[in-house]
């Protein structure tokens, strides 16, 4: 008996000890590859773009849905398309942009919609290599909680540094990797590829969360102390898709326009028809990149003139005639 419990410990000993050394291995090629690693380039961007900005938050939607070039053009303001991944979660998405607004800027923000029906605080595998793979410093901004629930996908990681694909034989993908974003961070490199039929997404039946419109609300607080704006808009979403999840949507629509927060558009301005989509519900092909972007750039034009008219400033300067 006291030989296999002493087998025992020297087997979990064994264990601990593998998963420590592969905690602390670097990023193997195939994982440095990723489009996770494009946060490191938009960091880089949210430093050192000069005003006037605009800074595009969410998921793929987005970094699928723009062609920041034309907004640029076209609004005379130079963008920012910080999107990666709907599951890095909207919380770190928030919490990582705010030290890098600066007065004057304008943020929209563009959650997916199951973004309104989930934990705040959940962790994901894409938010726990964003951290061990990307940018151990980047910890700063998780919570307690966050760190419990990615912690959970640690073993899984760590057994990924002695699997010999993630090291011999990598291909890069043609449109998920870090190379796959053009100089405003937007993806372009699928502009020219043939769609992909696209299966739409169920209903979603979870509950709606209060706690992500109070998180938004906190978040437009911060951004008003730094004296820059928060739009908030809807994700462009395949049509087929948006029919199943009509309901869902309603309950979104509605607590926005509850909030008192900054809306752009509506749910069915975002509607986008089935071949506009490139190979899942929320990412546009070039086609649709066109037309979600001409439609944020009328809705965004469309605010910003409403503030002119309510004599607000919009980039940080406050007119003598308006300070009396």
């Amino acid at each position: 008996m006291r030989k296999f419990i002493k087998k025992i410990i020297i087997f979990l000993g064994l264990f601990v000890l593998l998963l420590c050394l592969g905690f602390i291995l670097p990023s193997t090629p195939r994982a440095s590859k990723s489009l996770l690693f494009a946060s490191v380039n938009k960091n880089i961007l949210l430093q050192d773009t000069p005003p006037p900005r605009i800074i595009f938050i969410g998921g793929s939607n987005i970094s699928f849905g723009l062609n920041s070039q034309v907004i640029q053009e076209t609004l005379s303001l130079n963008p920012i398309n910080t999107a990666i991944h709907a599951g890095i979660g909207l919380k770190y998405m928030l919490d990582s942009s705010i030290e890098y607004i600066r007065s004057g800027d304008i943020v929209v923000l563009i959650p997916e919609y199951c973004h309104y029906f989930k934990n705040i605080n959940l962790g994901s595998e894409e938010l726990m290599r964003t951290i061990f793979d990307v940018d151990m410093l980047r910890i700063k901004y998780l919570n307690k909680e966050q760190i419990k629930n990615i912690l959970l996908f640690l073993p899984k990681y760590c057994s990924t540094k002695y699997n010999l694909k993630e090291y011999f034989f990598v291909v890069e993908s043609d449109v998920y990797s870090i190379n796959s974003f053009n100089q405003y961070g937007d993806v372009f490199a699928h502009w020219e590829l043939d769609s992909k039929n696209v299966t739409p997404f169920g209903s979603i039946d979870s509950a709606f969360n209060s706690q992500v419109v109070d998180m938004i609300k906190t978040y437009n607080s911060q951004l008003l102390k730094k004296n820059a704006r928060l739009f908030i808009s809807f994700p462009g979403l395949q049509d087929k898709t948006f029919d199943n999840q009509i309901e869902a949507i309603r309950i979104v629509e509605h607590n926005l326009n509850q909030s008192g927060l900054k809306i752009l558009g509506s749910p069915e301005r975002y509607k986008m028809p089935d071949e506009m989509m490139f190979d899942t519900p929320y990412h546009l092909n070039k086609e649709g990149v066109e037309r979600r972007t001409n439609l944020l750039i009328e809705d965004i034009r469309e605010a910003m003139d409403n503030l002119k008219v309510d004599r607000t400033p919009l980039f940080g300067v406050t007119h003598p005639d308006e300070r009396r």
